[in-house]
């Protein structure tokens, strides 16, 4: 799928989703696909041709690809998230579309910790994790990795997706962060920037699976995120047409940043033995 065509089937499911929740509807349509989302989701959607009825987990990704793998793949697609809010939102969005269960072509949504799920070992024929693992403070994203890897089958496919830079960095912020709230006045983690060494050392050297696909992305001399962060609020009319920009912008480049072109994400693809 195109980043165009993400935009699309998120279009569809605002449409989708008025009728039963006017509001939810209404704001997907404001906003069918975010920037990063666009190219984060065509990128899993690739990478993840299973036949219909294939069971596939999501750990804590936006959960619209949930609903899109489930329409227009036929998945049955297990939807988590550490936060319960998130987990009620799931449920409004499948629900409203007709959409909630467990059987192919539906989504379940449900409560997990990504740390230590409670599925079975190679209970499901693929897992993605979009924009997830690098929130996951200390080394719970290299126990996250080896989770996904754990549940899928033998043969199955882990999709995953983080920011990168040239540089590894920490970002740490005042006040609560997801399931974490803050002790006293000390700055509570809020993500990781992976370069090539600590990609490779955390989430790609599993012994249990093998790496079969790896590209870094990222923008050249326009850096059109920034700019359309800095707009504030009068940048709200341009919401529809992220995706739009995200084509325009966003392409593979030198993961070292040797070029013009600034190395942003890491999309990567393992295969279980």
């Amino acid at each position: 799928m195109h980043p165009l065509g993400v935009w699309t089937a998120g279009a569809l499911i605002g449409l989708r989703t008025l009728r039963k929740e006017p509001v939810l509807g209404l704001k997907r349509l404001a906003l069918p696909v975010s920037y990063w989302r666009s190219r984060e989701f065509a990128y899993a959607w690739r990478q993840l041709p299973l036949p219909p009825g294939a069971r596939v987990l999501d750990v804590g990704s936006p959960k619209d690809l949930a609903v899109m793998l489930a329409r227009h793949r036929g998945y049955e697609v297990v939807a988590t998230d550490i936060l319960s809010e998130a987990i009620s939102l799931s449920r409004r969005y499948a629900h409203a579309q007709g959409m909630e269960g467990q059987a192919p072509g539906r989504v379940h949504s449900e409560v997990q910790d990504g740390r230590a799920l409670t599925y079975a070992d190679s209970s499901f024929d693929a897992a993605y994790s979009v924009s997830v693992l690098e929130h996951i403070p200390d080394r719970g994203d290299v126990t996250a990795i080896r989770e996904l890897i754990r549940v899928v089958r033998p043969g199955g496919v882990v999709v995953v997706t983080v920011p990168y830079d040239r540089e590894y960095r920490e970002t740490f912020v005042q006040g609560p962060v997801y399931e974490r709230k803050p002790i006293g006045s000390e700055p509570v983690f809020f993500e990781r920037h992976y370069d090539r060494a600590t990609l490779a050392e955390r989430l790609l050297g599993s012994e249990s699976a093998a790496v079969v696909d790896l590209s870094v992305w990222g923008e050249g001399d326009i850096r059109m995120e920034s700019l359309l962060n800095g707009l504030g609020p009068i940048g709200i009319p341009l919401s529809p047409l992220q995706a739009f920009f995200s084509t325009l912008s966003l392409r593979q480049v030198d993961p070292d940043g040797r070029s013009r072109a600034h190395p942003m994400a890491a999309f990567f693809t393992l295969r279980r033995r």
